[in-house]
């Protein structure tokens, strides 16, 4: 499925989200489902209302498995949030959040809130929740409040008027801005909701997951050039993630000065610069 992307854009921009349908297959997202269970068995529920105390949640995805930093560049999604963020956007987050029968629903929350800048506010992030299971009525569907992304100091804590749940099948994501008021729904159901949830922010910010921790030269060297990237082995112009005065990719890739790209060799002249890094 190609995405109208001028269509898909003014949606997100009028809305705060959208959500892309069967993106995966079945067999996609069972795969996701097995290489997450090792990561879930024995692992204990959520430590607060927030997290979600009928909730497993995986962090730090990054590093566990090829398969999930490949969601996490899907061709797709990516192709909006080329368009929604400054070039060298980073990884925020990749968790995983499976809601058991009987949790409750998570409080309203933003996902750039803990960024101290007022709103509304230029655009600081991109979440994106994707559907591994069926997302339903009765089973704690993501809830959001379209528009909600525009408002200031309005919250929805008292007054949730207009929200809407993210009903999908499996291998949908719903891709919205990270100023978008929304929260885990109720489950009634007797069944779990697992989701896999990348998120992205600008690249002058500081991602809500040390990345560069979880993943650092030894994992990034089976990561695609893209992955390194969004994981913290580039520059944001003129000298954003340098090491000693030079291209994180150094680090990485021994062959890093013999196929340099124009924008890395561009980053390096920045760098070399008197006075760029004090």
């Amino acid at each position: 499925m190609d995405l109208d992307l001028p269509s898909t854009l003014r949606a997100f921009e009028r809305d705060g989200y959208v959500i892309l349908r069967e993106l995966l297959s079945r067999a996609e997202t069972e795969a996701l489902a097995a290489a997450l269970a090792p990561y879930e068995a024995g692992r204990p529920m959520g430590r607060n209302d927030f997290e979600g105390e009928r909730t497993h949640r995986v962090y730090s995805l990054a590093a566990k498995g090829e398969i999930f930093m490949r969601l996490a560049e899907n061709p797709r999604v990516l192709s909006l949030v080329d368009r929604l963020l400054l070039p060298s956007w980073l990884l925020s987050n990749l968790q995983s959040i499976r809601i058991h029968p009987g949790e409750t629903p998570q409080p309203w929350h933003t996902d750039d809130g803990f960024y101290p800048i007022p709103r509304p506010r230029t655009k600081l992030a991109v979440s994106t929740i994707w559907a591994i299971e069926d997302f339903t009525e009765e089973n704690g569907a993501t809830e959001v409040i379209p528009g909600s992304h525009l408002w200031g100091d309005e919250t929805p804590h008292d007054d949730a008027r207009g929200a809407i749940k993210a009903v999908m099948p499996r291998g949908s994501v719903i891709v919205f801005d990270g100023a978008l008021w929304h929260r885990g729904g109720l489950n009634t159901s007797s069944a779990t909701r697992l989701a896999i949830s990348p998120q992205y922010c600008q690249p002058w910010l500081r991602p809500q997951e040390s990345q560069l921790l979880i993943a650092p030269p030894d994992v990034a060297r089976t990561c695609s050039d893209r992955g390194r990237s969004m994981l913290g082995y580039g520059i944001h112009p003129p000298f954003l993630g340098q090491v000693e005065g030079m291209h994180p990719l150094r680090l990485v890739d021994p062959s890093y000065r013999h196929h340099k790209t124009q924008d890395h060799a561009v980053a390096e002249q920045v760098l070399a610069r008197p006075k760029a890094v004090m």
